[in-house]
């Protein structure tokens, strides 16, 4: 699922070009490793945020991220103002809060922001975006989705089987899987994911 979610909506919400710069947050994470190694076979600079230095170091020497930030020692406007000074094109949304508010702030006109996940947002109080009229002067589309929508992921499943499978069997598509391990060990896990602990697809194991 993670794989056609990041498929469909990159492609269909998204619409990358070669040359175009993609910020991509929780980007170690099921969906966002995913995405920023398609906008690479695309053609696209991507940049990713994680919350280790870890994940970082995975995201740039394992994934080919062209850059990344921990969020938990730079705040993203002043990542995104060092790492992509000439502006973002696509924000794929998984964070919301800051990360949304710092994204806003990057863009280049006519932007497209891919509504995935808001992770920051699941047990916090809603965080104030205080600008939210980025999106009209600088015509910004955003959009959130489901994959099992009409014309979402179903006119993708083909596609996206038959060129990851090619990818990952030359060796230039990588899927990291994050298992734990019993189902004692399942609701640990399950914590896991909203810290931030998991890389990849999270999976218990029985």
């Amino acid at each position: 699922m993670p794989g056609l979610t990041a498929y469909s909506s990159l492609y269909e919400i998204g619409k990358p070009k070669k040359g175009e710069t993609i910020f991509v947050s929780a980007a170690s994470g099921a969906v966002g490793q995913l995405v920023g190694q398609l906008a690479k076979h695309e053609g696209l600079r991507v940049i990713g945020s994680v919350g280790s230095d870890e994940k970082l170091d995975y995201i740039i020497n394992e994934l080919g991220f062209d850059g990344g930030f921990n969020y938990k020692n730079e705040k993203p406007s002043a990542a995104l103002a060092r790492l992509a000074p000439e502006g973002i094109d696509i924000y794929y949304e998984n964070v919301g809060g800051e990360h949304l508010e710092a994204a806003l702030d990057a863009f280049n006109n006519f932007g497209r922001i891919v509504t995935c996940g808001l992770i920051s947002q699941y047990n916090s109080a809603p965080y104030p975006i205080t600008n939210i009229h980025q999106i009209l002067v600088k015509r910004l589309t955003m959009r959130g989705f489901i994959v099992g929508d009409p014309g979402m992921g179903d006119i993708y499943t083909k596609e996206h089987q038959e060129r990851v499978q090619k990818w990952i069997k030359e060796g230039t598509f990588k899927v990291l899987i994050h298992e734990t391990v019993g189902i004692d060990n399942g609701a640990e896990g399950l914590v896991g994911i909203f810290h931030g602990k998991n890389k990849g697809k999270a999976v218990l194991k029985f």
